[in-house]
């Protein structure tokens, strides 16, 4: 999904104005947010902007077709001359059951101009945007548009640096550790109050007045109903969800009963959303999911003894690692894309200072080493997994 962003910059502006209706009306379709004259309502507007978009070159679909091929379609057959050798080909907004995809969350904020009108992410963009204006990101009169990683990331971590260095990486640890928290919880870390990331939890992601956090990254889940009355719940990071954190939520005499979808034996319980607050989408996206292998690695070396500082330097590197009485430093960077000929091509472009950096790539991508350590031999950097850098410290 790493390189959503560079897929969408290489559209031209027809393909773009089409994936944004495209987008917008696979979201009003898989969700049961607002009314039904409101959903139609806006299906149509984004019928209008999908015919527009064809402009003379080609025949432009009905609206029953076009609603029709957003379930189960890639992305590059919705898009008027079809782009190829883009990620965008292997990504479906629906599959064929009219049920969001993970991309099709991502792609709200990275690849509309209208995801504000959109059920479900539309009050995570909203939020978001008032964020980066509350922190001088982005003007008062600059409209929703597309939102960036390196954006967010930036205006995020700028503004908790401000309150020096211990609050920034506390309140960068906590929105990795806690991506909800009790309204009291927020109220005791005021770099965070002041920053105001955390919002009530949207409508999507709840069921009856509950919520349920992935048991993987504690955010929560996305709440589908199904035609009988019971609940899907998946996370939506697509590899959580394959490993297994997907339940089924059904109403019993009790109160509403959670079992696992996949392989995941650890059930979480329902908790109330009146008193949580949660991290919007694109937060957890770029600075929860991105957080949990560099947090989860400290904790590691931690108890191998070794002395860790996460972010130092002004968030030079990710982990400064050393262990007492020997004189060698372990420089970490940590690299959790999750397409590793995007993530090659990033350590291309951008080689200068790399020199003595140790990337660090999860565990599951370590058949990608050969690829990515010839794309940094000549800086002098080095890639290893996770578990590579852990048995590397411990015998040191």
């Amino acid at each position: 999904m790493a390189g959503t962003a560079a897929a969408v910059q290489e559209l031209d502006e027809h393909q773009r104005v089409a994936l944004d209706a495209c987008v917008v009306a696979a979201l009003a379709l898989s969700s049961s947010e607002g009314g039904a004259k409101e959903r139609m309502r806006l299906l149509m507007e984004c019928h209008g902007r999908y015919v527009r978009s064809f402009g003379g070159r080609e025949q432009a679909p009905s609206y029953e077709v076009f609603t029709g091929r957003l379930c189960g379609s890639r992305v590059a057959d919705l898009l008027p001359g079809r782009p190829q050798g883009s990620v965008l080909g292997e990504m479906w907004l629906l599959d064929g059951d009219g049920m969001p995809n993970s991309a099709l969350h991502r792609l709200a904020v990275e690849a509309t101009e209208h995801g504000h009108q959109a059920p479900g992410i539309g009050a995570d963009i909203r939020h978001l945007h008032s964020l980066l204006r509350a922190v001088g990101m982005l003007p008062v009169s600059t409209g929703l548009s597309r939102i960036s990683g390196e954006t967010v990331q930036h205006a995020v971590f700028r503004t908790l640096r401000a309150a020096g260095f211990e609050a920034y990486t506390r309140g960068r640890e906590a929105m990795v550790r806690t991506p909800v928290l009790t309204r009291r919880e927020l109220s005791r870390n005021t770099a965070l109050v002041e920053l105001g990331a955390y919002a009530g939890i949207s409508p999507t992601r709840q069921f009856a007045g509950q919520w349920a956090a992935c048991p993987m990254c504690k955010w929560t889940m996305r709440a589908t109903y199904r035609p009988n009355g019971a609940v899907d719940l998946d996370c939506e990071d697509e590899r959580h969800s394959l490993l297994g954190a997907r339940y089924r939520a059904e109403p019993t005499a009790e109160g509403w009963r959670l079992a696992p979808r996949g392989e995941l034996r650890a059930v979480p319980e329902p908790l109330p959303v009146e008193g949580y607050v949660a991290l919007p989408y694109a937060l957890w996206l770029w600075v929860t999911l991105p957080g949990l292998l560099e947090v989860e690695l400290r904790d590691r070396l931690v108890t191998l003894g070794a002395e860790v500082r996460l972010w130092p330097f002004g968030d030079a590197y990710d982990l400064h690692v050393t262990r007492p009485g020997r004189s060698r430093a372990w420089r970490v960077d940590v690299k959790t894309w999750a397409d590793p000929y995007g993530l090659a091509q990033k350590l291309r472009e951008d080689p200068e200072g790399s020199g003595e950096l140790c990337f660090v790539v999860p565990e599951h991508l370590r058949g990608y080493l050969p690829l990515l350590r010839r794309v940094v031999k000549a800086s002098g950097a080095r890639v290893l997994t996770d578990v590579d850098l852990v048995t590397e410290v411990e015998g040191a």
